[in-house]
């Protein structure tokens, strides 16, 4: 068996955030099987523990998942009622997490390329503070937004991409700015880098030391996490050693990228988590429905956040 030894580049951006000075390293054999060699880091916590002590005014969230599937929900209700105000969200397709945040009133500023759910239609509270002017709201394309987060994975400033300069992306958003020409005669522009502070993720499965697991599309989720300061996973459920070695092909955050682990089954919902649990299709009725019917913020949050008080039916 032929041994590689990798320093990954989580692991540096661990020692630089200063996290431990312990060094992470990721062992593959022939078979492309993954060892983990850090001593237990004991990253196993609730979210109260993973968040609180870290929330302050005016930070700015990750949330990873995509659209309604693998939103970290259970770690939204954690913020949604914890004393804070002024946050900024960045997300790559909000949904119920933008919306239950949205009606806690503890939001200034959204940094989306979407915000909406999927095939119920828009999302209503998002969509009333946009056009009341309410939160101030940073838009972006796909492609630009995916290069800002990947620029701060890679801890750089900026991020220079081809584009278009016909776009109204540079009416909207003062984060893209025109940058010398590098791509031949085509016209480029750089990107700033978001500061996020805390990344709030949700996995299918995740080991006590911090690896996690997803056997579906992983979406942005291992660009978020290594972008931002802090990052707190919550999973369906935990694995052990063996389960790990087993399913090491599904891992999509390694463990020095992750700074706190906590179990929250059902933890999506009523969003997918699959193969854990499906959309919870009667709350999203529920939930448009009671928008139609003009509900208050409060009604609107409680059935956002009502399947998690239903999670232990679902596991």
């Amino acid at each position: 068996m032929s041994v590689r030894v990798f320093d990954t580049a989580a692991a540096k951006a661990q020692r630089d955030r200063g996290r431990g000075n312990h060094l992470e390293h990721c062992v593959a054999d022939d078979t492309g099987s993954l060892t983990n060699r850090s001593a237990a880091l004991g990253k196993l916590t609730d979210s109260a523990n993973a968040l609180q002590p870290f929330l302050r005014d005016g930070i700015c969230i990750g949330l990873g998942g995509f659209g309604l599937d693998r939103k970290p929900m259970a770690l939204v209700r954690e913020i949604a009622t914890a004393p804070v105000r002024g946050l900024t969200l960045e997300t790559f397709a909000g949904g119920l997490d933008v919306e239950a945040l949205l009606a806690s009133g503890k939001v200034a500023r959204i940094s989306a390329c979407h915000v909406g759910l999927d095939h119920f239609g828009l999302a209503p509270l998002f969509r009333t503070a946009r056009q009341s002017g309410g939160v101030e709201f940073e838009e972006w394309s796909e492609w630009t937004q995916l290069a800002a987060w990947r620029a701060a994975a890679e801890k750089a400033p900026y991020a220079v991409v081809p584009l278009d300069p016909a776009t109204d992306l540079l009416k909207v958003n003062p984060h893209i700015i025109p940058a010398p020409t590098l791509f031949g005669t085509a016209p480029a522009f750089a990107v700033r880098a978001p500061t996020i502070d805390i990344a709030i993720l949700h996995a299918e499965a995740v080991h006590p030391d911090g690896w996690a697991l997803t056997s579906g599309d992983t979406y942005l989720d291992p660009i978020l996490a290594r972008a931002a300061k802090r990052v707190v996973v919550s999973a369906e459920r935990l694995i052990d050693d063996a389960e790990l070695e087993r399913r090491h092909r599904d891992v999509h955050l390694i463990a020095s990228a992750v700074d706190a682990v906590v179990l929250a089954p059902g933890g999506a919902l009523p969003g997918s988590c699959l193969p854990n649990h499906m959309l919870d299709f009667p709350a999203m009725r529920r939930y448009v429905e009671a928008s139609a019917a003009g509900a208050s913020s409060a009604d609107l949050s409680a059935i956002a956040l009502s399947g998690l008080d239903r999670a232990g039916d679902e596991s």
